[in-house]
């Protein structure tokens, strides 16, 4: 079963890395701390894989390098080039014997983590997201805690769509941690 799990987890970095690719290819731009690992684990893997046939031995190689081990979250609107020593979703990361967990944790990622990068793509979805909450303050059906904790989540939005749009190549990065 663990074999089959290892072959799932490849073919998902898989999947995911072809895409970044084909993005970074149509000239999507990426941002956050970590823009530069996307684009590299996305060469990367272009050069080293793209086009060949992922067998159990390439589907294990590929998950066990470290430095293509990129996940997307669509629910947080960004990508996680994961790096188990900077992971600020793994609250055991400097007491781990083996470096930490070798996978993000979805459920307790942090905007200031050095691993985050941000794609045209998750920004258009973050713009839909924002016309959303804008709808739903318009309407006014929500309780007063709620519509403020939305309008709270709505300058926070649009403030990574902000950094992401300023962010240019050549630049200091502006979401990384100072």
């Amino acid at each position: 079963m663990l074999e089959i799990l290892d072959q799932e987890k490849g073919l998902a970095l898989a999947e995911t890395l072809t895409e970044a690719g084909e993005r970074l290819a149509a000239g999507e731009k990426v941002s956050g701390p970590a823009a530069d690992r996307y684009r590299a684990a996305a060469a990367e893997f272009s050069d080293r894989y793209a086009g060949t046939y992922l067998g159990k031995r390439e589907l294990r190689a590929l998950v066990e390098n470290p430095r293509l081990q990129v996940y997307e979250d669509p629910k947080a609107f960004l990508t996680c080039n994961h790096d188990a020593f900077t992971a600020l979703c793994d609250p055991d990361r400097d007491r781990a014997r083996d470096g930490g967990r070798s996978t993000p944790d979805h459920s307790r990622c942090q905007s200031a983590c050095a691993n985050i990068s941000r794609t045209d793509s998750q920004i258009t979805a973050l713009r839909t997201e924002i016309v959303r909450i804008d709808d739903a303050a318009e309407a006014g059906l929500d309780p007063f805690p709620i519509a403020a904790r939305e309008q709270q989540r709505r300058a926070h939005l649009a403030d990574i769509i902000r950094r992401h749009d300023a962010q240019q190549p050549g630049v200091a990065d502006p979401e990384a941690p100072r």
